[in-house]
């Protein structure tokens, strides 16, 4: 009897042990990061275990929380039970709770459940902004990693595809190295309730599929599986930590930054060893992971791009140029009456009359590119601020024919983003007048005949 007494007793000891471990694991989790507990912490709360035991663990550690949680109505009634849920828990903890309510099967998206991450995690970045939050705070484990991972080994993704869940931001990750069957006994052995998500009982999602058939497959033939993927986890880290300090130094000797744009020398190949790896640890953040369309624009003819969803690689002469796409969203014209001084749209410009007597030791002639001076008297008011279009052309300053203003980009070596960015000033017939920055108009020039001046300075583009 004694005997039997004495095993129960050491059965409850290790079984404290290994939930007293799961908090200080926890808590040295949120220290590493946060580099103190005195933060405001916001809880992403599914209503699944993992994050009722997250929230369970802060609610201990008497940490300042907020959770929130979103209802898409991806799992119609059942998702509309986890809302009641959670806020029914959220009562109990006491905790403030934020809720988001949208019927994401209306929008229309493909992927759906890539579409219900990013609005997710959209939301979560605007409460942290709102109200103030330090960190956000998601219940993503061991599992979630492992199952990642081996998604990851039919895609592109390179290292650091293989390395799990990926960071982001401002997010801490408590539970990332406890596996879910211990997250379970933890639950169980603290009486917290969760719910279930009937999706997660379908193989027809690859993740399910893995987390469902794959992974016990290996659990069973190797009792050691969940320890060996930890230190497969950190050495994979480790090599990525060491390619990005590569990078960072591949990168400050081989890309230049430049109003907004980074350039690359095509030149400088030759010089580079691991050029794949090179181009891949700079374009892919962006977005460009068709390699095979990087290696046709490394080869094509001046001009030609490539695109992601928010930037453009660009061949232009001897550089590869990228760039985000930004937005337009401005009028395609801007109109200046007669008697206006300055504008702000689409730049800051800077108008004046002057007599001629008041130009000084004719200061017209050491005009910079940032100034216009021009013959008042040829020029009809409004002026008009317009992009440039197809056709358009204009008498170069110094020259007595007409030349189209694509032909002159193409002369200055213009890339193509500076051509869709660049504003011409004309006059109220559309005659352009001047190209801000480049170059004036011949037929509006100050001449000997020449009374009044009109005195034009580009303060800001």
């Amino acid at each position: 009897m004694l005997k039997i007494i004495l095993q129960i007793t050491f059965f409850v000891s290790l079984s404290q042990i290994f939930f007293a471990l799961i908090y200080t694991s926890f808590i040295q989790a949120i220290e590493q990061i946060s580099g103190s507990r005195r933060k405001k912490y916001l809880l992403a709360v599914s209503g699944g275990v993992d994050s009722m035991v997250l929230a369970h663990l802060f609610h201990r550690s008497g940490l300042q929380v907020a959770w929130a949680h979103c209802n898409f109505k991806l799992r119609g009634k059942e998702s509309d039970e986890d809302q009641l849920f959670v806020e029914r828990a959220a009562g109990s903890f006491q905790v403030k709770l934020h809720l988001k309510i949208c019927d994401l099967n209306q929008s229309g998206e493909k992927n759906i459940q890539l579409a219900a991450r990013n609005e997710r995690y959209q939301w979560f970045d605007e409460l942290l902004q709102k109200h103030s939050f330090d960190y956000l705070v998601t219940a993503h484990h061991l599992n979630d990693s492992i199952e990642t991972f081996f998604i990851n080994l039919q895609r592109p993704t390179g290292l650091k595809g293989l390395l799990g869940i990926s960071d982001r931001q401002n997010t801490i990750r408590p539970l990332k190295n406890i596996t879910r069957d211990e997250i379970i006994e933890y639950a169980k052995h603290h009486q917290i309730n969760w719910c279930e998500d009937s999706s997660n009982q379908s193989d027809k999602y690859l993740r399910n599929y893995i987390r469902r058939q794959i992974i016990p497959q290996f659990v069973k033939r190797n009792p050691e599986f969940y320890q060996n993927f930890k230190k497969t986890f950190s050495y994979l880290q480790q090599s990525q930590d060491l390619i990005e300090d590569w990078t960072r130094e591949m990168l400050q000797k081989y890309i230049q930054n430049k109003n907004n744009l980074q350039l690359f020398d095509l030149q400088q190949i030759k010089s580079i060893k691991h050029l794949d790896l090179f181009l891949f640890n700079w374009l892919s953040p962006y977005g460009f992971t068709d390699w095979l369309a990087v290696n046709h624009l490394i080869k094509s003819q001046s001009g030609k791009e490539i695109f992601s969803k928010k930037f453009r690689l660009t061949k232009h002469n001897q550089y590869l140029i990228l760039e985000e796409i930004i937005t337009n969203s401005e009028e395609k014209e801007y109109e200046i009456p007669e008697g206006k001084s300055e504008i702000r749209l689409p730049f800051r410009l800077y108008i004046k009359r002057k007599n001629i007597e008041n130009c000084i030791e004719k200061k017209y002639l050491q005009a910079s590119k940032s100034e216009a001076y021009l013959d008042a008297g040829k020029i009809e008011f409004p002026l008009i601020v317009r992009k440039w279009e197809a056709g358009d052309y204009f008498f170069p300053l110094g020259m007595k024919n007409k030349k189209k203003i694509s032909d002159f980009f193409k002369d200055e070596k213009m890339t193509p983003s500076e051509k869709e960015k660049k504003w011409l000033i004309c006059d109220s017939k559309k005659n352009i007048i001047w190209i801000p920055g480049k170059r004036l108009d011949n037929r509006f020039k100050i001449t000997e005949k020449t009374k009044k001046i009109l005195y034009l300075k580009q303060l800001e583009i």
